[in-house]
């Protein structure tokens, strides 16, 4: 069980209660998709865990109203509805392909953000999501990483690359500089290679680009609880960073939520009048391959490759064409996945459900990972194995470490990589 399930009482109920009548004064795409859902089924045939699995509690309008129920009737959420909330409104990914194809917009994952919210408020959050929002709170990012450690992985992987280009390729830190540089803490201590590849193209580009020891973590786990407060905390030390160096531009690494945060929700890095822009890696690197002068060879990367749209890039942040024009200039083989772009299904991973597991508190003999195997990650096996490729690539970590899991479990002969891994293979010399 949930540690926070028996820390239930009388007085966080009451908190519950509160919380749902409150959301008449929410924000207004909250009211709607609490009011004018027609039950059409639109969203039940774009939903990529109703599609693989059309059981009735896997209906996107069915988990809906589990929060417009007692919305309606005035009344907050029991435990029994709570344990239930833990389970299903954990198994929607946020991923938004419903209001893509909702006759009337509506979006929801409006609904489960606050219903996750609710939950957090009540310390019932699973526990490795809650536990890497404190980790960041104590440390300013997710992996719990100090200082010292991050500059000599720095030192270190600066060696690499002088050794695998015969050049000095610089990571700088805290320095000024044009480019200020933020990506997911889990891509430079778990998959250092795509950091490696973004020093090469800042490298070739002659942009002048830093990190921050203090704000290099884009990845934000608010956006998965429902926990805005923590959410603008954290985009604060980027917003800090950007001033420290001086920057003209915050470039978000191959992190899609922390791309969407950063640039549409974070208050700090969103808000207007700010003395920098808030951009992406594949729109700056799309721009200086526009302009011609950078010498890649597509013959390094031989092997068919695919692509998977993340959600927060692609549906949620409009970069789509972008990580095609680098992957043009970087492959030989490129295979598109049918959906793609803002069509794409999910991984199964969104919504922070990657990290996740075990089901806590809800009473079930079965797994999030089994959920996010058999269930959640269905279609995308499906549609990567259509394709044909060999190689994913997965521009967002938790996408990647979903991607990862489910061929190692359908036993897919495909290897997950990221863009500008691609890209430091194909500028090698």
């Amino acid at each position: 069980m949930h540690p926070g399930l028996a820390a239930l009482d009388a007085a966080k109920l009451a908190l519950a209660r509160a919380a749902v009548a409150d959301m008449d004064h929410g924000p207004r795409a909250l009211q709607l998709a609490l009011d004018v859902c027609l039950a059409c089924g639109r969203c039940a045939e774009a939903c990529h865990v109703s599609l693989a699995d059309p059981t009735r509690r896997f209906l996107p309008a069915r988990r809906a109203e589990l929060l417009r129920a007692p919305f309606r009737h005035g009344r907050g959420p029991d435990a029994a509805a709570l344990r239930l909330w833990m389970r299903d409104f954990y198994e929607c990914s946020g991923c938004r392909r419903c209001a893509v194809y909702c006759p009337m917009g509506l979006d929801n994952a409006v609904l489960t953000r606050k219903a996750r919210a609710v939950l957090h408020a009540l310390g019932l959050t699973p526990c490795r999501i809650s536990a890497t929002q404190e980790a960041s709170e104590i440390h300013g990012n997710n992996e719990g990483a100090s200082e010292a450690a991050i500059r000599d992985i720095i030192r270190f992987l600066e060696g690499e690359l002088r050794e695998e280009h015969g050049a000095a390729i610089r990571i700088p830190l805290d320095e000024p500089a044009e480019v200020f540089f933020a990506t997911a803490s889990s891509e430079i201590m778990a998959r250092p290679e795509n950091l490696m590849g973004c020093a090469v193209f800042f490298h070739l580009a002659g942009i002048a680009w830093t990190l921050s020891s203090r704000g290099f973590d884009a990845a934000n786990f608010g956006l998965f609880s429902g926990d805005d407060d923590h959410m603008r905390r954290k985009n604060r030390l980027l917003h800090e960073a950007c001033l420290a160096c001086g920057a003209k531009r915050l470039v978000i690494g191959e992190c899609g939520h922390a791309y969407r945060v950063a640039r549409f929700m974070g208050g700090h890095t969103s808000a207007p009048g700010l003395p920098y822009a808030v951009t992406d890696i594949f729109t700056v690197a799309a721009s200086v391959l526009a302009r011609g002068g950078l010498r890649l060879d597509k013959t390094r990367n031989p092997r068919p490759v695919t692509y998977h749209d993340p959600c927060n890039f692609a549906r949620s942040g409009g970069v789509m064409e972008a990580p095609r024009q680098v992957l043009a200039a970087c492959v030989a083989d490129f295979r598109e996945m049918t959906p793609n772009r803002e069509a794409n299904f999910c991984c199964g991973g969104g919504g922070g459900l990657a990290v996740l597991d075990t089901a806590e508190g809800t009473g079930r003999a079965d797994t999030f990972y089994e959920f996010r195997m058999k269930v959640s990650g269905k279609m995308k096996i499906e549609q990567i194995r259509a394709t044909g490729a060999a190689l994913v690539a997965a521009p967002c970590f938790n996408c990647l470490r979903q991607i990862e899991q489910l061929a190692d479990y359908h036993d897919l002969p495909v290897a997950v990589t990221t863009v500008f891994e691609l890209f430091d293979r194909a500028a090698r010399r």
